[in-house]
């Protein structure tokens, strides 16, 4: 490493920088050095153009937008779709063409998600009703569940901790 450069406090540089600080100026001389008749100084003429050709075609003669003024590209996202059951039951309707007789639909909810191949990061879920062979879409779980009047009332008491597995097999 080389040595740190000196410091100077910030009232300082202000001082250098600062156009008020440096006093009143005597006004430029804008008649001094040589010039052609068109304005420029001699020898700039042809140069002026070359620096302004070069700026507009980019860096090296490449189309623009590379480099570092590119905008990072967006890759595209390779997507991956899975559908997994979720619940399943039946309901027994009383059947209209034969009276006093119940007729079981079964019934399954499956879960439809769209996950990003790389991250593993689901993108969306939609649940499906699959009844007779008609299907609805649900945005969540509870709202497909309503729709076959299933609700669980106390879902702590559907799964047992391993302490509770332990206690209940110690009492028998």
């Amino acid at each position: 490493m080389g040595r740190p450069y000196p410091r100077r406090t910030r009232e300082a540089g202000l001082q250098e920088r600062d156009p008020r600080a440096r006093g009143p100026q005597p006004p430029r001389d804008r008649g001094a050095g040589q010039r052609d008749g068109s304005g420029r100084e001699p020898g700039r003429q042809g140069r002026e153009s070359e620096a302004r050709g070069r700026r507009d075609r980019g860096s090296g003669g490449r189309p623009p937008g590379r480099g570092r003024e590119t905008p990072p590209r967006k890759l595209e996202q390779k997507l991956y779709a899975l559908e997994s059951v979720v619940d399943r039951g039946f309901d027994d309707v009383p059947d209209d063409s034969d009276e006093g007789s119940t007729r079981r639909i079964h019934w399954t909810i499956v879960k439809r998600t769209v996950a990003d191949q790389k991250t593993g990061k689901p993108m969306s879920a939609r649940y499906a009703l699959q009844r007779e062979g008609v299907e609805s879409e649900f945005p969540n779980l509870g709202a497909a569940r309503a729709a076959v009047n299933k609700t669980i009332v106390h879902p702590e008491k559907l799964t047992l901790s391993k302490a509770e597995h332990v206690a209940a097999k110690g009492n028998r």
